[in-house]
Formats: structure tokens, sequence, C-alpha cells
């Protein structure tokens, strides 16, 4: 098995690191896309969770609509694309593919990460947005003692949803590792 993620976003990268972590034997590789092995502090998820909950689905309108509503709080279009792609049309309306109340509920535990977790030998990819705040030395540095087999790669250009702002070069990063490692 490879694990990947971006698709469902940070806490998928969480979930991914702790599933390479505590099932090596079923896990040959793995991809984790801006993502660290550590807990947060920022306050973004919050204030993204907060401005998602004061849209209305149930009398909005369009997606373009809820991209207005939030320009001001996620002023990057392709961050709030990639947001906005949980955001749903059913036959009623509009509905969240995401449990927001259980994600705003339960912030804290999805900002943090377990201490007890222990290493991974798998070979794993990190690649990163070079405009993204996710990456610091000290997180690349945990990352590095929890995954020891782990290549980082840059990505210019790129911020935290680096498959969306530089797919081809993402793609080609992924693509390369896994055609060796996968």
């Amino acid at each position: 098995a490879v694990v990947s993620t971006q698709s469902t976003g940070s806490l998928g990268g969480k979930q991914a690191m702790m599933v390479a972590s505590s099932t090596p034997e079923v896990v040959t590789s793995a991809v984790i896309v801006d993502m660290f092995p550590v807990a947060f502090s920022s306050r973004q998820l919050d204030d993204t969770c907060a401005a998602l909950s004061l849209i209305d689905v149930e009398s909005l309108g369009s997606r373009e609509e809820a991209s207005e509503q939030l320009a001001t709080q996620i002023p990057n279009p392709a961050e709030r694309s990639f947001i906005l792609s949980n955001l749903i049309r059913t036959k009623g309306g509009w509905k969240w593919r995401i449990n927001l109340p259980a994600i705003s509920d339960h912030i804290a535990d999805i900002r943090g990460y377990p201490t007890d977790v222990k290493p991974s030998h798998i070979p794993t990819l990190f690649p990163y947005g070079g405009r993204s705040d996710y990456m610091t030395p000290a997180r690349v540095q945990e990352a590095r003692r929890l995954f020891p087999n782990s290549t980082f790669v840059e990505i210019p250009d790129a911020g935290h949803i680096v498959h969306m702002d530089q797919p081809e070069l993402f793609y080609t990063t992924v693509r390369d590792f896994l055609m060796v490692h996968g």
C-alpha cells in the first residue's frame, strides 16, 4: 500500500503519517504534502472553520456566491477553491461534505499530534510549498526523526495547497518518487 494525501487537506496528512507509523508492514511508501508530524498552534484552521460556519448553505445560490463570502477571510483564490470543493450540491441545495461541527468541536485534537509515535523507516516524500508557512526547520527536524528515510522537496511558488498552485511540478515530483518507491 502507498499512502498519499492532500485531497483531504492537512488532517489527511496527519492521518497518513499515523497509518505509516502504526502499520509499516502494509505501507510501502508515503507522500505527505505540506504537513509535518507536530502539533500546530496556528489559528488558521479555527479561522477557516469559523468562516465556513458563517455561510448559510441552505440559502446559497452557487459555489461562486460562497467564494465571494469567503474572499475576505481566505483571499487566495486557489485555497478558497480547494476548501470549497467540500461544498456539494444536493437535490435540496448545498451542503458541506465535511462534518464542520465535528471539526470545530475537536479542533484542538486536529491541531495536535501524538508524542508517543514510533519512527517509521518507510520511504517518505514530504513535498512542501515554498510559500507555505507550515515548513520550518524545527518541523523538518521532527519529521526526519520520525521518518528517517524521508526526502523533502520544496515546490517553488506554491503555498500550502501545493497540488493546486504548481500541479505539473507536484505531479512530476510525486511520480518520480513513486517510480522508485511505489
